[in-house]
């Protein structure tokens, strides 16, 4: 996780019932990060790709 500040903050309440609700918190928040890395890292490819630099722009 990217975010320590928030796993700092969730395992200050890693109760025993709430244990299984964190984890899966976790998780949840981890697969974002990572769609989120690779949508930018698909973006940042679009937009700097060599074959985008001699496109001409159509109007």
């Amino acid at each position: 996780m990217r975010n320590t500040w928030l796993e700092e903050q969730l395992a200050t309440i890693s109760d025993e019932k709430y244990q299984f609700i964190v984890t899966e918190t976790l998780k949840y928040i981890e697969q974002l990060e990572d769609d989120n890395e690779s949508l930018q890292i698909a973006l940042e490819g679009n937009i700097w790709s060599p074959k985008k630099w001699n496109e001409k722009i159509e109007k």
